[in-house]
């Protein structure tokens, strides 16, 4: 049986969802220390002061490639404490191989995105961007991409970060017009309890009566949520599975809905996720973390996919567009 600690679904109490996207936010700005210091310093006027920059911004989005992309980040300063701004400029920046200085490229604007609980102040910025051009920064793909972001926060300081990102030729995940992965998810009918491949405290049955291969085969849309709730590092799994369930229930009979578990035998993990054994789908489908969500048409081609908290606006916009009403 899970413990209450690990039922971040029912939001509470708020202080352990807040707790564990702190967390996040911790492990996001570790990763960005760590790459600082692996990168080359050009002269005494590129060290930074002691303690680090004011502001940095800590990417959350996991699997960018050439083309269009959902940028998800957050802005933090040194104390990691979140920063409350309504929008954010991203100057997007390429520097390629060979020597030559960085290229200036269109800019966007991100908005902030509030994460779940309401009233928490957690969450991140959003934006649409276009990547004309793949850049690792490896051997093989030398190319560099920077994103220069700059606020206003609600005291009206200035906020300047900038961060690497890395882009891929090829999205890791599903890309939108292919066929989405016929994977043989666990169904309800294989188990004696949903608890064996579901780690939410109160689930659907609803969710788990067609495996995604099934789905794929029924001739209608299809949304396929890969999450964990009980043990999802953003405590954003949960949340998102609840948005779907408002969904599902609005589109019943048009649209088939599947949740599916990240872990096998959730009901045997014992808090420690990172023992536990992922799904075959989460490979399939080429996920780098969770809660991810996938849309697809009636010919099982993917049409919409969305990381980490999407809210429920904008799943509703995707499937009326989709459904042409």
């Amino acid at each position: 049986m899970l413990s209450d600690s690990h039922r971040p679904r029912t939001l509470g109490p708020a202080g352990l969802v807040v707790s564990r996207f702190v967390a996040f936010v911790a492990l996001l700005a570790v990763l960005l220390v760590v790459t600082a210091c692996l990168s080359p310093s050009g002269g005494d006027g590129d060290i930074p002061e002691l303690g680090g920059p004011q502001y940095s911004a800590l990417m959350v989005s996991s699997d960018l490639a050439k083309g269009n992309n959902r940028l998800i980040f957050a802005l933090v300063d040194r104390n990691n404490v979140p920063v409350n701004a309504g929008t954010a400029n991203v100057a997007p920046m390429f520097t390629p191989p060979g020597g030559a200085g960085p290229q200036a490229k269109e800019a966007i604007t991100a908005h902030f995105l509030s994460w779940p609980p309401e009233g928490s102040g957690r969450g991140v910025f959003v934006a649409e961007i276009e990547f004309d051009v793949a850049g690792e920064a490896t051997r093989q793909n030398p190319g560099l991409w920077e994103l220069r972001v700059s606020a206003t926060d609600v005291t009206g300081a200035a906020v300047e970060a900038t961060t690497a990102v890395r882009v891929r030729e090829h999205p890791a995940t599903p890309a939108i017009g292919l066929p989405a992965p016929r994977s043989d998810t666990p169904t309800f009918d294989q188990v004696d309890d949903l608890a064996e491949i579901s780690s939410d405290p109160t689930p659907d049955p609803g969710f788990y009566q067609l495996s995604v291969a099934e789905a794929l085969d029924v001739g209608k849309p299809l949304v396929v949520l890969f999450s964990t709730p009980a043990f999802c590092v953003s405590a954003t799994c949960g949340p998102q599975l609840d948005v779907l369930q408002s969904l599902k229930e609005r589109y019943e009979g048009r649209v088939n809905f599947i949740h599916v578990e990240v872990f096998q035998d959730p009901h045997l993990i014992e808090g420690n996720r990172f023992a536990a054994t992922k799904v075959p789908a989460v490979e399939e489908w080429g996920l780098p973390s969770e809660p991810w969500t996938f849309v697809m048409d009636q010919d099982g081609l993917v049409q919409a996919k969305f990381e980490q908290f999407t809210p429920e606006s904008l799943l509703d916009e995707t499937l009326t567009r989709l459904l042409g009403s």
